[in-house]
């Protein structure tokens, strides 16, 4: 079996080094196989430091996926270059949005990508909700509300294309899959508080893009069971879309990182 620990929304940027170093020792204590995490580890200037540190100090593989924080005060293409940089640099480190599937053990593959909200569900166009997103990351705060959404579906589709061209292939080759992702990929994984996202709301937190190619490659796939784990609203949830479907968006609480789930495989 191996021993995986997952966390997400673990903002360490507002954290305190104390509480950083509590939240690696939670980890060692675990003696994980591999640690996945769900984005939103840090600031685009910030992440690469906070990365390194995390690695050093729980010295386990790490495979992650970027979260809309991780983008604020830079920009989408820079942030990703420096991500791949860091992977290149260090091998015990897979950001899975740059990767074809891993193998975790003989049963078990994984996947993954940011995925990003597309406002695809709900009513982006009347919503009145303004994302810190919208200021704080360069290519959205460029544009007013209709350009900054085409760009939002745009890489969306680049999430959707990703698992497209590499989660057939793991659902093929593997008895259980894994998807990480940021952004809860369809309105009934999307919860706060125990409800599900709103109209006003959904649109700036699920992306329907990934949702969709979920739906499409697990009912070609119907033997192989596709658990996703996602964050981004910091409220957990559980759903079965499909019968071989399985997705948990897990909270979190900003200046108290933790790991979310420890299981084996």
């Amino acid at each position: 079996m191996t021993k995986i620990g997952w966390a997400t929304d673990i903002h360490l940027s507002v954290c305190a080094i104390q509480v950083r170093e509590r939240f690696y020792q939670t980890i060692r204590e675990q003696s994980l196989d591999q640690l996945w995490l769900g984005g939103d580890i840090g600031e685009a200037d910030n992440l690469e430091a906070l990365l390194t540190e995390l690695l050093e100090a729980v010295d386990v593989p790490v495979s992650f996926v970027l979260g809309n924080h991780d983008f604020y005060f830079g920009s989408i293409t820079d942030v990703r270059t420096l991500a791949s940089k860091l992977c290149q640099r260090d091998e015990r480190v897979v950001y899975l949005s740059q990767s074809s599937v891993q193998q975790i053990n003989e049963t078990v593959g994984l996947v993954g990508h940011d995925g990003w909200a597309d406002g695809r569900i709900g009513n982006y166009e009347t919503s009145m909700v303004m994302m810190h997103d919208y200021r704080h990351i360069q290519e959205l705060a460029e544009f007013g509300k209709l350009e900054r959404w085409a760009l939002m579906k745009e890489q969306a589709d680049l999430a959707a294309r990703h698992l497209y061209d590499n989660l057939p292939d793991a659902m093929q080759r593997f008895e259980k899959v894994f998807l990480v992702t940021h952004v809860p990929p369809m309105r009934e994984a999307c919860w706060y508080e125990g409800q599900v996202a709103d109209d006003e709301w959904a649109p700036h937190f699920t992306c329907k893009a990934v949702g969709d190619a979920i739906l499409d490659i697990a009912a070609e796939f119907s033997a192989t069971h596709l658990t996703v784990l996602c964050g981004h609203t910091h409220s957990p949830g559980t759903c079965q879309p499909a019968p071989n479907i399985t997705i948990h968006t897990d909270g979190a609480e900003y200046e108290n990182p933790c790991l979310s789930r420890v299981f084996n495989v």
